[in-house]
């Protein structure tokens, strides 16, 4: 599906879901180097940018959440940008990408502000739009992170292990996202005083050091779930050496109780007491006693 907004001399093409008859199109109307064409459709795996006379080509990606899925996955947009046309290309809906769109295709301000400097400025709104994004999914995580620590502390141990594991798998597939945008960026930023003019070289440093904030901000939250983790698996141990603690007192306690039933139970003609007045007694009085003497002894050792 393609739509087009044109502006004064600029013209954003967006495509979605490209096919041959996009490429035709592409071809028809614009004079892409034959390499940038030949990109667009198949799904790239790897981030890009390359310069060449009068157009840059870009290949980014962007993070996406599913609620259903607890999963972050790529979104690939692919960029061909001069100074006065942008082609944006997705397999999928990016909804920063799209909110961008429909401001311009509806409101004649918005259009006015982002395309009436140029494609190059429409290139930063762009980009900017989906790195506040991004932002905003950083936070979704330090809120996470919140409630994790918050029910650890409240006794939940166990029922975090899930939790826990669905963010260690979040924060990975973020940074494996995020982390190789880094040459896009740093090359739009050296890229930008001689292409699209040193009016715009403050704004594509600003997308720079907007991609290194998400880095740190993902990388304090990836040390944060971390620290988490150890702590969740530490009161997990304490509580399951607790157990077998208490597991091995009881039966500690309870075997001189076993070792007299186990002696008077024995089918021999001769046993101790077994006949004398009040032996049934004198047996459990003796069990009561082996009883008292252990859990003397454990107190004595501050075992209980």
């Amino acid at each position: 599906m393609r739509n087009i907004i044109s502006h004064n001399s600029i013209t954003w093409v967006d495509i979605q879901n490209p096919e041959p008859q996009d490429l035709e199109y592409l071809k028809e109307n614009f004079s892409f180097h034959p390499v940038v064409i030949e990109q667009i459709i198949p799904p790239s795996w790897t981030t890009k940018a390359e310069r060449f006379d009068s157009h840059l080509f870009l290949v980014l990606f962007f993070p996406m959440y599913s609620k259903e899925r607890k999963q972050t996955r790529p979104r690939e947009l692919d960029v061909i940008v001069t100074d006065r046309v942008l082609i944006t290309s997705h397999y999928n809906s990016i909804i920063p990408l799209k909110a961008v769109f429909d401001e311009c295709n509806l409101y004649e301000q918005k259009r006015e502000e982002y395309m009436g400097k140029g494609a190059g400025f429409l290139l930063y709104r762009i980009l900017h739009r989906t790195w506040q994004d991004c932002g905003v999914k950083i936070s979704r995580i330090e809120q996470k992170l919140t409630f994790i620590e918050e029910s650890i502390f409240k006794g939940r141990e166990r029922a975090m292990l899930g939790e826990i594991a669905f963010a260690k798998a979040d924060i990975i597939n973020f940074w494996r996202i995020v982390r190789p945008q880094k040459g896009v960026f740093t090359s739009l930023r050296d890229i930008s005083p001689d292409f699209f003019g040193e009016h715009l070289t403050p704004y594509f440093s600003h997308l720079r050091n907007h991609w290194a904030k998400v880095m740190s901000n993902l990388i304090i939250s990836k040390k944060t779930l971390e620290s988490l983790e150890q702590t969740n698996n530490a009161l997990l141990t304490e509580k399951t050496n607790e157990i077998v603690k208490l597991l091995t007192i009881f039966a500690v306690i309870v075997f001189p109780l076993t070792l007299l039933a186990a002696i008077f139970g024995m089918n021999t003609k001769y046993l101790p007491l077994v006949g004398l007045p009040g032996d049934f007694w004198i047996v459990t009085g003796l069990m009561l006693a082996g009883t008292f003497f252990m859990i003397i002894l454990f107190k004595k050792k501050k075992w209980l």
